[in-house]
């Protein structure tokens, strides 16, 4: 496993990218609706997550066509692009690395948009870089080291103690800052997020077919999701090419923060 010193050096630009891409909501279960068929509708793309609206669905593959992740086949038919199919190992690495440090039971697509929210907001990746290179370190020497804004560093901080991906070693204002030990095991995660899209991924092509993953869940385990309306404990079996395995127990720190994606 590479370490998060070794994923971040020199890949901060091509890691945000990759986060600008990937992180707004849904952007996942999407990807993962598309590898079911050679192409789909946009009705049957939102009835297979019949929690967004329709007029949602439609923002949202607008959204991934202007980004080159699905492609519009005509009569109103989508399909997904070579580069959307190369985010599987990208969402595989988000969704393993959420599975070892939490104890959320809920679908793989929901694992990987759960990190890509943690992972997204603006100077996280420089402070995570910052903190596993020099830490731990002050407030004032986090703002020395990544260049952020003061007002901006500060919420960045508070934010990523939230998440569970630093820790202090006190609550007064001379506290200092460390990566956690979950963050320190974002090596993997940090290089497949840099390692996107790759070469051979033209986005505006795709193959002739889909490389699917694994054999899909049946409608009914899709209405199941609908029904509980709440991606963060349902399980949907199928959307990776391994089914949710049961969690371990991790730190209180950190399953305290455990929760549904959010936009920042």
């Amino acid at each position: 496993m590479p370490t998060l010193r070794t994923a971040l050096a020199g890949r901060t630009e091509s890691i945000n990218h990759t986060l600008t891409v990937l992180t707004p909501r849904w952007t996942t279960w999407t990807l993962q609706t598309l590898r079911r068929q050679e192409s789909m509708r946009a009705a049957e793309i939102g009835a297979a997550m019949p929690w967004n609206s329709y007029p949602t669905t439609i923002q949202i593959l607008n959204r991934m066509h202007n980004q080159g992740l699905v492609q519009r086949l005509g009569h109103g038919t989508y399909g997904i692009t070579a580069a959307g199919l190369a985010t599987e190992p990208v969402h595989r690495a988000l969704a393993d690395w959420h599975r070892q440090n939490f104890t959320t039971v809920t679908a793989d697509a929901e694992r990987a948009e759960d990190v890509l929210a943690r992972l997204r907001p603006a100077g996280t990746t420089a402070t995570l870089a910052a903190l596993d290179q020099h830490g731990p370190l002050t407030y004032p020497e986090v703002v020395e080291s990544t260049g952020l804004q003061p007002s901006s560093a500060y919420q960045r901080l508070a934010c990523l103690e939230r998440d569970g991906l630093i820790l202090r070693d006190s609550p007064g204002r001379g506290a200092r800052y460390g990566v956690s030990p979950a963050a320190e095991q974002l090596g993997d995660t940090y290089t497949a997020l840099a390692s996107w899209p790759p070469a051979s991924a033209d986005p505006g092509t795709a193959p002739a077919r889909p490389v699917l993953v694994r054999p899909q869940a049946a409608s009914s385990e899709w209405a199941a999701v609908a029904v509980q309306r709440a991606p963060s404990t349902a399980a949907v079996p199928g959307l990776f090419s391994h089914p949710p395995a049961a969690q371990p127990l991790v730190p209180a720190a950190v399953t305290a923060i455990s929760r549904p994606p959010r936009t920042r």
